[in-house]
């Protein structure tokens, strides 16, 4: 019994170490990028290698995706969409009517659920008017074209009056994808629920956060779907909490402004408790020097204070003192794009490079972010860079991130020592709101062999003992007015 148990335990250590690349196939889809002036990189190999067959000329956002294989698909720059033979598709010009759209702005592309064919572009255009625009989607085949693809469907409207940027993020249930659009000049929310039945043009609709009477910028999901993050011109950007069951945007924290600043990009470390962002234009904290392009990182550990506080410098592209230019550093960084290697890359517009922070979980100038890190082999790099669902990126079973929110959350823990041979400890976290929660223990077959109701709220702790459990893998799941908050796996020992 003791050999099983032993072998059972490499298993287990060795599988959470590489849930990432055993669990998460969605992974794959992001190994493929093309960018700004036929820029390309390919992660397939483990880390970026330039390629120079892309034929698309791009001024900012971009999509291009692959399958959960790996094989390369589309790109897009949201006004025409390339195979992955570099050709135009069929129907593949036009998804912006006669009346254009903005160069700058954040397209998105994800595939239907339950349809490895089918893929949704969205996009925004103007209407006649010139200052009225409206959110649109196309419809991409990948059956048709002898399996390159066919735009079978374009200039879909969803909703008037909408801003730059729109985001898009996995349902809890795994399978559906949440299309996130805000109502330019205005505090709203936009929440569209796509299935494998298509896309429901009924939002879910809510408020929350600073009135945005720009548009401008990007957003960002946290990898667990559980935060927003959205970029405001000149009264700073905001951190919103988001329910990916019911599509609700809610709670924020504003972080003031720097002057005549416009926070553009973002993006979150694997672990999901950093933020990293852009700001143009900014002046930095203290004076008199001050910046007019710089990335910052910011914890997410603690409490809004503590969040806000937290901003750590990383690196600025052009240095300013008393009004004059000083010194340039390197070209500006817009965008922010984790790759499958667990990096963040950034822009460096009108150069062949990218910058690259090569450890985002780690806390202020250790993530080591090198300027100039990437050579795209002379090709050129805009100002955007492909968008891709950042669920793809979740590299770990955690269920939330420990942030501001978490307050208002149940939280369970793992458990501490594991394994165990006499005794080990679960801590967990409980609102008070909560009325009825307990802990169900089950064995390897999943069979229920245990439940300890708890009784207290806020936080708990619960002592397991050997003679609770005989020796073998079990699952602990927390379960608070019958929902299940979180799962985790304990091994007790022979004694």
């Amino acid at each position: 019994m003791k050999r099983i148990i032993i072998i059972l335990l490499f298993v287990f250590i060795y599988c959470n170490e590489n849930v990432f690349s055993q669990t998460n196939p969605d992974l794959k889809r992001t190994w493929h990028w093309y960018f700004g002036d036929k820029a390309g990189l390919d992660f397939s190999s483990g880390s970026p290698v330039a390629v120079t067959n892309g034929q698309m000329s791009a001024v900012d956002g971009t999509v291009s995706l692959s399958d959960t294989s790996g094989n390369f698909l589309f790109y897009s720059d949201g006004f025409s969409v390339w195979n992955r033979n570099h050709q135009i598709m069929p129907n593949g010009t036009g998804l912006v009517g006669p009346y254009g759209s903005s160069g700058y702005k954040q397209i998105i592309a994800v595939p239907q659920p339950d349809h490895n064919n089918f893929y949704y572009i969205f996009s925004w255009e103007y209407d006649s008017t010139y200052i009225h625009t409206r959110e649109i989607y196309a419809i991409i085949d990948m059956n048709q074209d002898g399996g390159l693809g066919d735009v079978i469907s374009k200039r879909n409207y969803l909703m008037y009056d909408v801003a730059e940027k729109r985001t898009a993020v996995m349902h809890k249930n795994r399978k559906d994808i949440w299309i996130v659009v805000p109502k330019f000049a205005t505090n709203a929310f936009y929440s569209f629920l796509l299935t494998n039945s298509g896309i429901n043009t009924v939002p879910v609709i809510s408020t929350a956060g600073v009135i945005d009477n720009y548009g401008t910028c990007r957003m960002k999901f946290s990898p667990d779907g559980s935060l927003l993050a959205n970029g405001l011109r000149f009264t700073g950007q905001e951190l919103l909490k988001f329910d990916n069951s019911s599509g609700v945007v809610s709670d924020y924290i504003n972080f003031p402004s720097f002057n005549n600043c416009e926070e553009y990009g973002f993006e979150f470390s694997p672990d999901g408790k950093k933020l990293y962002y852009t700001v143009y234009s900014a002046i930095t904290n203290p004076t008199p020097v001050n910046t007019h392009n710089a990335i910052y990182q910011v914890s997410l550990v603690g409490d809004s204070a503590a969040i806000v506080n937290s901003r750590i410098l990383l690196d600025t592209a052009e240095i300013i003192d008393n009004g004059h230019t000083t010194s340039f550093t390197h070209s500006f960084s817009y965008i922010l794009q984790k790759g499958s290697d667990e990096k963040i890359y950034s822009t460096n517009e009108g150069t062949s490079y990218l910058g690259c922070i090569n450890f985002p979980n780690n806390a202020g100038i250790s993530c080591n972010y090198i300027d100039n890190a990437i050579s795209l082999n002379n090709r050129i790099c805009g100002t955007g860079l492909p968008y891709f669902l950042s669920n793809y990126f979740l590299t770990d079973t955690i269920s939330g991130i420990n942030n501001y929110f978490l307050e208002k959350a149940a939280i369970l823990d793992q458990n501490s020592p594991n394994p165990y041979k006499e005794e080990t400890i679960i801590k967990y976290k409980l609102p008070e709101s909560v009325k009825e929660a307990k802990i169900e223990f089950n064995n390897i077959d999943g069979e229920l062999v245990k439940t300890d109701y708890l009784q207290g709220r806020g936080n708990g702790v619960m002592h397991v003992y050997a003679s609770n459990l005989s020796s073998g893998i079990y699952t602990y799941t927390l379960i608070a007015d019958g929902k299940v908050i979180d799962t985790k796996k304990l091994i007790c020992l022979e004694k």
